[in-house]
């Protein structure tokens, strides 16, 4: 286990300057790799207000490495980056 620990809920906490056509990308590395293992494409619908700024946390942690979560993968790597051209896609959230 990685020294940070499983955990069911992970990516983003912090200040962002938000506006409705923003896409946050979240770049998740593993433990020993200098390139991206995913890259999240968050549209602004999945970021929330936290009392730090705004959260977005659509990856696990589990066993060292980020994962993205059952019911974000839509938003991950190829499929995410396809959903970015999509009209609708500041507006796509998980249900």
């Amino acid at each position: 286990m990685d020294e940070t620990g499983d955990r069911a809920v992970y990516g983003y906490i912090g200040k962002l300057d938000l506006h409705a056509e923003m896409v946050l990308a979240i770049p998740f590395f593993g433990s020993l790799q200098n390139t991206p293992i995913h890259i999240a494409y968050m549209p602004i619908k999945m970021i929330r207000q936290h009392t730090r700024g705004y959260r977005c946390l659509p990856a696990l942690f589990k066993s060292g490495k980020a994962q993205p979560r059952r019911d974000h993968r839509m938003f991950f790597d190829d499929e995410g980056l396809r959903n970015l051209e999509k009209l609708d896609f500041k507006d796509m959230e998980v249900v």
